[in-house]
């Protein structure tokens, strides 16, 4: 969430800081007369309101109305960069308030009430853009307390000893319950609760992780690009997860730990940045089809040789008339049958490689079909209910044989679509023994 707050927009950190510190001097100048320890309150106000900044401001971009992620792996957040920046921006928030009031649970106390604020006004206001999800709630209420703790240890060294916030039992219990009952109401009438295992966590890579993704960078683009930071996406639930390393006209990502598959997307023209990476050896721009297979023919022999090799070739323009280019398809097949390797080259106008899709994978051996195409568009049909209403009936495409994986062999299907209207639904129909399996 910080990350996505301060990227690119310095605008939004000048007011904030403007506000922030209007905010703590404010609340400095009331209690001026009113309490014994005036900034130690203007501190504790600005954090709150820095918070409030940094939590509340508009992305510019939308999420559903309504809707917020209760994360059931609660340790989660602690695992990544983002989970222990959105902990360390509320140990200020909880420091201050111990510092006032000389008591930590109700400083602590304070920085998750605020936090569960933000994460319901988050769900519940789309416009601002932001996610709820109890990861942040988790980290934020730690980090307060880390904070509240901490300045409870510092109280002992300070020069002069403030007695104890006093509280005034009957208001205080009234607001906390009629803030908790509000909050409970908004969360009944505007937000549903999505439970997961765990999200996707993203956090720094491991040195095996780096090298991986810097061999990837290198066999693909040589030494053309330096790598600017390595992430590691891990996929919830699994042991797998890919290994993104950020160029600076793109990023470069590598399955993991399998190393299988690898993407990469240059396209960065919408930034004016200068896009795809130059092919030695070509001087002159594609005006066909053909030139720009031949221009991807000379990017794969040089990095992808395996890619090459009793493949066959297909061309497709990008975007209306090829305005965006050509994508360069490498396909190997036996028997009839799709294998699993594949290479993807998309060469954009200016004869550079803008996006890139790799999987080295060996030939497979898999039983011949005995399925015949009719036989499978009929199974598929049968296995996909029957479209209703003004959508007409359903629209069975049946693909060509492809080669998946089965338990520790292969086996071939017909990869088959059925269509309702706008919907699709994908069928694997086994080639051997007619079953269909939807959405495989």
């Amino acid at each position: 969430m910080l990350e996505a707050v301060f990227r690119g927009q310095s605008v939004f950190v000048l007011v904030a800081l403007a506000i922030t510190a209007g905010a703590g001097l404010g609340a400095h100048r009331l209690a001026l007369r009113r309490s014994d320890r005036p900034v130690l309150i203007g501190l504790w106000v600005a954090s709150a309101v820095g918070v409030l900044c940094l939590t509340l401001w508009s992305s510019g971009g939308s999420h559903v109305a309504g809707n917020c992620t209760v994360n059931l792996g609660l340790l989660e957040p602690f695992r990544t960069e983002q989970g222990l920046l959105n902990a360390a921006m509320f140990v200020p928030l909880g420091l201050a308030g111990t510092l006032v009031t000389r008591r930590v649970l109700p400083a602590a106390l304070a920085g998750a009430m605020l936090s569960c604020v933000v994460e319901t006004v988050q769900g519940a206001v789309p416009a601002i853009g932001r996610a709820c999800d109890t990861s942040d709630l988790v980290a934020n209420s730690a980090g307060a307390l880390a904070g509240a703790v901490i300045g409870r240890l510092l109280i002992g060294f300070l020069a002069r000893d403030l007695a104890p916030w006093t509280f005034r039992t009957r208001p205080t219990v009234v607001g906390a319950l009629a803030g908790l009952l509000t909050l409970a109401g908004v969360w009944a009438e505007c937000i549903q609760v999505d439970e997961v295992a765990a999200t996707q966590a993203v956090g720094p890579a491991s040195a095996r992780q780096r090298q991986a993704v810097e061999t990837a960078v290198s066999t693909a683009f040589g030494d053309y690009y330096p790598v600017k930071g390595v992430q590691y996406m891990a996929s919830p639930g699994t042991d797998r997860g890919t290994v993104v390393a950020n160029l600076p006209v793109g990023f470069l990502q590598l399955t993991w730990p399998d190393r299988a598959d690898v993407t990469a997307s240059l396209d960065m023209s919408d930034r004016g940045a200068e896009s795809g990476f130059p092919v030695p050896g070509v001087t002159t721009s594609p005006r066909t089809a053909a030139e720009a297979r031949t221009i991807a023919g000379t990017y794969a022999r040089r990095h992808y040789p395996w890619g090459t090799h009793g493949s066959t070739i297909e061309v497709s323009g990008v975007g209306d008339h090829a305005t965006l280019g050509w994508l360069v398809s490498f396909r190997r097949r036996r028997a009839g049958v799709l294998m699993p390797m594949r290479l993807d080259i998309e060469v954009d106008r200016a004869g550079r490689i803008s996006q890139l899709s790799a999987r080295e994978a060996p030939d497979v051996r898999v039983a011949a079909a005995t399925v015949a195409r009719s036989t499978a568009a009929r199974a598929a049909g049968k296995a996909v209910p029957a479209c209703t209403g003004s959508a007409g009936r359903n629209t069975v495409t049946v693909g060509e044989l492809l080669a998946v994986r089965r338990g520790r062999g292969w086996t071939a299907v017909w990869r088959t679509v059925v269509s309702c209207g706008s919907a699709r639904t994908v069928v694997n129909v086994d080639a051997r023994t007619g079953v269909a399996a939807v959405g495989e």
